[in-house]
């Protein structure tokens, strides 16, 4: 007997920063943010979404005004699945654009269900839905950003069919690295050197998330 599809909206209400890679935290920073679903249903290994998450400081609090900025997907979920957060360092808004207008371009134009019905044009170019494997593809090159952390879930029978709210931790998937320059002890040129700012492993950002059951 199949398992009975649950019909589940994912939404920020708070991220944290730890760390941004290298920039100072009190920085305003734009991010992409990528949620993965991992078997929602038996025909779909994976379902992907992408937004643009844009930060003044550390710290953001989302309410009820900030809900098209805040919502990550709208997906029916059976069991066993699970869902997988991959959020990027800081990026040039033009990169952050490119990359989630790829994931638009990957998934023939359709933007994400959820922020479609809500507000179409609020929705556009914040948030997409597409098979994720047509990223590197479409937007691959060397300045996109990087991954500065990753989190996941297994979603469970209370928390699909009652929703409610789970804190999750981004940690590092590999140590990243800035530049410094100090001056040359025999007031030559500037020595550049390169400094471990994040190392695999370190948490990098904390996120509570709202999962809202519907049906």
């Amino acid at each position: 007997m199949a398992e009975k599809t649950r019909i589940v909206v994912a939404r920020l209400v708070r991220f944290e920063f730890l760390s941004k890679g290298g920039e100072a935290l009190s920085s305003s920073s734009r991010h992409v943010l990528v949620s993965e679903v991992h078997w929602p249903r038996y025909t779909y290994q994976l379902r992907s979404s992408a937004r643009t998450l844009e930060i003044k400081g550390a710290v953001r609090e989302y309410g009820e005004n900030d809900w098209i900025d805040a919502v990550l997907f709208k997906e029916s979920v059976q069991l066993p699945s699970a869902v997988s957060f991959t959020l990027s360092v800081p990026a040039a808004p033009d990169v952050v654009s490119r990359v989630v207008a790829a994931i638009v371009k990957a998934g023939l134009g359709v933007v994400g269900d959820v922020a479609q019905e809500a507000a179409p044009t609020a929705g556009l170019g914040k948030m997409a839905t597409a098979p994720f494997d047509a990223l590197a593809t479409l937007a691959g090159s060397a300045t996109d950003p990087a991954p500065l952390g990753k989190a996941s879930l297994i979603f469970d029978e209370a928390l699909l069919s009652r929703g409610g709210e789970r804190t999750l931790e981004f940690t590092a998937v590999r140590d990243i690295s800035v530049q410094t320059s100090a001056a040359s002890p025999n007031k030559g040129p500037s020595v550049r050197r390169r400094k471990i700012a994040v190392r695999k492993g370190d948490t990098v950002a904390r996120a509570v998330v709202a999962f809202d059951a519907i049906g």
